[in-house]
């Protein structure tokens, strides 16, 4: 890694729109708790980069305030307003047009939105494992993606939601491997 792993600002803003579908308290809870980050995030342009601890204190305060069985779902719901935004809704359109809709589409072609969504956070790849089983690996992961669980399930609430674009419904187990820097992301739909 070269640099201070970050995120990009339009992903941010779509995580703390989808913050609101978790209710007012919520909202209400995470915004009291992080002002700072809130103007940041709001200021920002869409092709920004923004520190990923941003993004990290963010879950952290949503795991607060909703629990840790509410990270899955709100990726997910994050995942699904991003790809219909000024971010991904381009690259998503062409990989629909190219490539159709599965769930292994949508995976194999996981590393390009993560290259528009993350720098400097570790390498995205992906290994076939059968019909219906994919592996996602975080080569080199940042601190944040092998320290902070909350984080971790976040992400694999991000990772079943591809599955779910593809038209069926995945589970993502998480393996850290702090020593190996790596994260893998075993995928079953």
């Amino acid at each position: 890694m070269s640099g201070e792993p970050r995120i990009r600002a339009g992903y941010s803003k779509a995580s703390l729109m989808a913050v609101a579908r978790l209710g007012p308290r919520v909202q209400r809870a995470v915004h009291a708790a992080l002002p700072d980050i809130l103007d940041v995030v709001r200021n920002a342009g869409h092709g920004d980069w923004l520190p990923v601890d941003f993004n990290v204190r963010v879950v952290r305060e949503v795991c607060k305030a909703a629990g840790p069985s509410a990270l899955r779902d709100w990726h997910r719901r994050t995942v699904f307003d991003a790809v219909q935004g000024p971010l991904l809704q381009p690259l998503w359109s062409a990989v629909v047009n190219l490539f159709g809709l599965t769930p292994s589409m949508t995976l194999r072609r996981a590393p390009l939105g993560w290259e528009l969504v993350y720098r400097d956070c570790g390498l995205l790849t992906v290994v076939p494992r059968g019909a219906n089983e994919m592996q996602l690996r975080v080569e080199g992961a940042c601190q944040a993606f092998l320290d902070d669980v909350d984080y971790v399930e976040w992400i694999c609430g991000g990772v079943e939601a591809a599955v779910d674009l593809g038209g069926a419904r995945g589970i993502v187990y998480a393996n850290i491997d702090r020593p190996g820097r790596r994260l893998e992301l075993e995928v079953r739909w």
